[in-house]
């Protein structure tokens, strides 16, 4: 009889233990990422009475006879089941797809597992949760990089101060206006109008320039760097120094290109100098990040105007270029002709779009002639060893530019009359113009750290437009609009709030920057268990692993693990309100049951002790 009561006592303790367990779901129903705990009940041990007898022919067996002592917890279990999403603002909020969990790190170094994806970035761009652990993953580009562990902190490139600036394109050529220092106050629009008298004034955020554009800017120019030269007369000392040449050599077409760069320097110093003479005229009240004066109110700096290129009055011409090949071991006593080659290109359309193409010649073992496009790069192999025409390098061009007639040029090989040490080069060579013929070149050994260029065997082509300006300078100040200066501002380090965060399905942190473009930030990776239920939960939604959980194992979201992350979305609790108060129904009715255990079993003891009586 007594036995009774310490059976009614252990099945009060369970059912009050699982009403815990219950209670503790429905406290979670809105806890986000929370897992439901489950629980289930199993019998104490037994008293046997008489042992089990087998049968026999004569007797039959008997079962055994025994007596419970009760009941008591069998297991309390976590219900890992994935549950549904609700979505939020914030692209730092992160929801797991399957049975991965984030992993994050205190400041003493434990590693806790987390479904709760509630994170954001600190003041120095760690990535953290609501209780200021760090998420775990790759820091940095994580192209080809493995999953990991790294304390993620993302950092946004530093921009240092910069002028603001606008480009205006004019007949294929850029012309750029620079403010004359940085700061918000260098973001205004510009408008240059032609008029006699120089003056600005400023309305609202737009700076009105009047300004004489009629001006022979080249005339002045010139005057100033003494004069064009040209082709076959020597340089005077002022054109020399115009173009950074000393003494007086000859004035060949590479130096008619230099002192033809230098004009479109002077001319933008010019134009500026007439701009800064409006502004000051004009009076104008304009923010110290555009102008600067000294100490007798003068514009030192100010509103800049440069030039990318400017085209010719005359028609423009087919830009060209040449590189030099040598045998290093033979460049001062091996006369041979095959120890030297000039191999020389000409862009077969005119204009100044070839300007803007490079060509790299580079040697291979290979026996073949080939070329290919690399961006606005041509790259031309041709053979160590053995030997090439023109006409093969000119078929090779042709299939790299796939009927792209701006990307077709001539080819002329050449070799030198005199020489290796000392090269005399003949009369001017033929440029191949079909993918057939051309001077045939014996075998030679390619040293391209021997090429007299400075630029090695990469070259630009050049000339393709030459001579006046005047007309240009004119005609695009003209045609001008109105332009907006942008930029000028100075970023923090970790100002994260100037770049468009986005993460993606593989946990990788993208940021779109106004002035970096598309940056790799990092990457989130997942921790997968082997046994999730086996996990030891340690409140705050963290849990660690145990040995009936397996070790962790750390992959990329969507790549090595089946879960994948969803951005601005968070995952919502998996309690079952309707489950829950079914069992707390069937708890309670349990509990109460037990209780009646307890009070019959007092009763039948009081009947006991009343036989006394």
């Amino acid at each position: 009889m007594i036995k009774s009561l310490y059976s009614g006592v252990t099945g009060l303790k369970t059912h009050n233990q699982r009403m815990d367990v219950i209670g503790n779901n429905i406290a979670n129903v809105n806890t986000t990422a929370y897992k439901a705990g489950t629980v289930t009940f199993k019998d104490v041990y037994y008293q046997t009475k008489q042992n089990a007898s087998g049968g026999s022919y004569t007797s039959g067996g008997m079962n055994p006879k025994q007596v419970g002592y009760g009941v008591q917890l069998g297991t309390i279990s976590k219900v890992m089941t994935q549950s549904g999403l609700t979505y939020s603002d914030s692209v730092f909020d992160c929801a797991l797809e399957g049975s991965g969990f984030f992993q994050v790190m205190d400041s003493a170094g434990n590693i806790y597992y987390t479904r709760l994806g509630r994170f954001s970035l600190d003041d120095v761009g760690n990535l953290c949760d609501p209780s200021g652990n760090i998420v775990l993953g790759i820091s940095g580009d994580p192209t080809n990089v493995q999953a990991g562990s790294q304390r993620i902190n993302v950092a946004i490139p530093a921009i240092e101060n910069s002028n603001a600036t606008a480009t205006k394109a004019y007949l294929g050529h850029n012309i750029v206006f620079t403010a004359g220092g940085y700061g918000p106050g260098g973001n205004i629009a510009i408008t240059v109008i032609n008029s006699d008298v120089p003056f600005a004034t400023m309305s609202g955020s737009t700076l009105n320039v009047y300004m004489d554009l009629n001006k022979d800017y080249e005339t002045i120019a010139s005057t100033n760097l003494g004069g064009r030269p040209t082709v076959g007369t020597a340089l005077t000392a002022a054109q020399a120094a115009a173009i950074g040449v000393t003494g007086t050599p000859a004035a060949t077409a590479q130096h008619v290109a230099l002192w033809d760069n230098a004009l479109v320097v002077e001319i933008s110093s010019l134009l500026s100098n007439d701009i800064r003479d409006a502004i000051r005229v004009g009076g104008v009240n304009v923010d110290p990040a555009i102008l600067s004066m000294d100490a007798a109110g003068n514009i030192v700096s100010g509103i800049s105007v440069s030039f990318e290129s400017v085209p010719d009055e005359t028609a423009a011409q087919r830009a060209e270029n040449y590189v030099e090949i040598r045998n290093s071991a033979a460049l001062t006593t091996d006369t041979a002709a095959s120890n030297i080659i000039r191999l020389g290109f000409r862009a077969q359309i005119p204009g100044a779009f070839a300007n803007r193409y490079e060509i790299d010649v580079q040697t291979s073992s290979s026996a073949a002639v080939s070329a290919k496009w690399t961006d606005n790069v041509l790259v031309v192999t041709v053979p160590q060893t053995g030997t090439f025409t023109a006409g093969e390098v000119y078929a090779a061009i042709e299939t790299a530019a796939g009927g792209d007639s701006r990307k077709m040029f001539d080819v002329m090989t050449q070799i030198p009359t005199g020489t290796v040490g000392t090269p005399v080069w003949g009369t001017a060579p033929a440029y191949q113009t079909t993918g057939t013929g051309g001077q045939a070149f014996g075998a030679y050994s390619a040293a391209i750290g021997a090429l007299t260029r400075e630029d090695g065997s990469r070259i630009t082509l050049r000339t393709g437009l030459a001579g006046g300006t005047d007309s240009f300078f004119t005609e695009a100040f003209s045609s001008l609009t109105t332009v907006r200066l942008d930029g000028g501002y100075l970023f923090t380090e970790q100002d994260a709030s100037t770049c468009e965060i986005i993460i993606d399905k593989n946990g990788v942190i993208y940021g779109r920057h106004p002035v970096h473009g598309e940056l790799l930030l990092g990457r989130i990776d997942v921790v997968d268990f082997v046994n999730p239920g086996g996990l030891n939960q340690v409140g705050t939604s963290y849990f660690t692993e145990s040995l009936a959980s397996g070790p962790p194992q750390v992959r990329i979201p969507a790549d090595e693990s089946e879960t994948f992350i969803i951005s601005g979305a968070l995952e919502m609790s998996n309690v079952d309100l309707s489950q829950e108060f079914s069992d707390m129904i069937i708890t309670q009715r349990g509990f109460q049951a037990n209780s009646r255990i307890i009070t019959v079993s007092d009763t039948m003891l009081e009947e006991l002790i009343n036989l006394k009586r």
